[in-house]
């Protein structure tokens, strides 16, 4: 194992610091960062507006990141999921998504999940380890060397791939600041989506962070009953702690809130439930994103058929919830998060 540094994702100050102990002045830094993020470079010979010695040195102390592409799949409409190890064997997946807008990159928090969710695959395994931010950022890096070719680089993020985001708070938060710095990915916040199955503390944290990022709450259930068997999260911060502390997140932060919604056939699209989420959702600044389920091998829920996604989409609107339907990319490659991983290990 290397105990060279990992200069990828290392934050400004502590950059400046490293090359400060070479002694060198801080433009190298931003040379550094700019060969790295705008350039995606990792061999220092090849930065060539560094002094020969100054290389040498580099490759004998750091290296530009830690991980490594192991597979990826990709879909005839530009969907591609990669798999990265990084060290302790830490795999986790990231699914580059083509929209109108741009290009889309989702991004996993943590290796595993503790949340425990009944339909989901990142948690099937359980939880195995955090992610530090610089193994997030890397992610991003090796999203756009997979779009160099394209000419296309990510300019949206949404922390929804593996893990749950807010029970890694410190380090997705650097992350997103890492991010939007512009000698990084100059990303910008309102760019950035981060998604979570509910943790009500952390919400009114992010609250007062005032960074205009837009929080996704995977709701799935509009009452306690159902929520509690589909997401545990929910026994500890039920829907009466829950929605007061999303609707006060649209009021702080100014920004609308995404409540996402997984159709699962006869569990949670029927009329009654459409009912009662539209009562849920009443008065906030906010939006409903539904998603017929994506199919996993090894769980027992099924898609549900576009006539009833249909039905419950037009319930909702009838009455005044603004919805949206989320268009379904990469089908073929399986692109929810979770299911690559389960199968290099060898687990489907």
């Amino acid at each position: 194992m290397t105990t060279k540094r990992n200069l990828l994702g290392l934050p400004w100050p502590a950059l400046t610091d490293f090359f400060a102990d070479l002694g060198q002045p801080e433009y190298r830094a931003r040379q550094l960062m700019e060969w790295v993020y705008r350039h995606g470079v990792s061999d220092f010979e090849q930065m060539t507006n560094f002094p020969k010695k100054l290389r040498q040195q580099l490759a004998e102390a750091a290296v530009i990141g830690v991980g490594q592409v192991i597979a990826r799949q990709s879909a005839p409409d530009g969907t591609t999921k990669l798999a990265i190890a990084f060290p302790d064997d830490k795999i986790v997946e990231c699914v580059i998504l083509n929209y109108h807008h741009g290009v889309t990159l989702c991004l996993s928090s943590q290796v595993g999940c503790k949340m425990g969710c009944a339909f989901c695959a990142s948690g099937l395994e359980g939880f195995a380890a955090d992610l530090t931010a610089a193994e997030i950022i890397e992610q991003i890096w090796w999203a756009n060397k997979e779009l160099a070719p394209r000419q296309q680089r990510v300019g949206h993020l949404v922390y929804m791939g593996m893990g749950e985001p807010l029970d890694n708070y410190s380090q997705v938060l650097n992350s997103i600041r890492m991010a939007n710095n512009k000698l990084c990915y100059n990303i910008g916040l309102r760019n950035i989506t981060i998604s979570t199955a509910g943790i009500v503390p952390a919400i009114r944290q992010l609250a007062e962070e005032n960074l205009p990022i837009t929080l996704a709450v995977s709701l799935h259930a509009p009452m306690d009953y159902l929520r509690d068997q589909l997401m545990p999260v929910n026994r500890r911060y039920p829907l009466s702690k829950l929605i007061p502390a999303v609707r006060d997140y649209a009021v702080a932060t100014r920004r609308r809130v995404t409540f996402e919604y997984v159709l699962l056939a006869g569990v949670n699209d029927q009329l009654v439930h459409a009912e009662k989420l539209a009562d849920l959702v009443a008065g906030i600044m906010a939006d409903v994103n539904v998603i017929p389920y994506n199919e996993v091998a090894g769980l027992p829920w099924q898609t549900p058929s576009e006539g009833q996604v249909r039905t419950f989409i037009r319930a909702l609107e009838r009455r005044g919830v603004a919805v949206t339907l989320r268009r379904e990319l990469g089908p073929e490659i399986e692109a929810a998060c979770g299911q690559l991983r389960r199968r290099l290990q060898g687990e489907e």
